[in-house]
């Protein structure tokens, strides 16, 4: 049942947002749930994502302050923002760099809100 409200929470950002990609990740960079075009290795993405919040996370705490909410990555083409959502899980998604950054802010925040329940 769980599997099924992850997929939910993908699919509704994709279709609200047009993202590119959304995925659901364990901290530990495992893949829960996600929507990746082909040609993407999402085991790969997974972890690659966990270890960039991770870092994050630690360089914040060497100035002890408290750890990053979001992290936005944007290149001429697109936009991946990272977010923590609780101890578990992080939230990718990705979004060509034209896309209305405020409107996708808003959906990450509505899951967000929706996972930590």
């Amino acid at each position: 049942m769980v599997e099924v409200r992850f997929t939910d929470i993908v699919k509704d950002i994709m279709k609200k947002t047009g993202a590119l990609s959304v995925v659901l990740v364990s901290r530990d960079g495992l893949t829960l749930a996600g929507d990746v075009p082909p040609g993407v290795y999402t085991e790969t993405f997974s972890i690659m994502c966990a270890t960039i919040l991770g870092a994050a996370v630690t360089a914040a705490s060497e100035f002890n302050k408290a750890p990053p909410n979001n992290i936005e990555i944007q290149s001429s083409d697109m936009r991946m923002i990272i977010s923590g959502v609780n101890k578990k899980i992080i939230l990718v998604v990705v979004t060509s760099i034209d896309t209305d950054v405020s409107r996708v802010y808003s959906e990450i925040e509505d899951s967000v809100s929706i996972l930590r329940t």
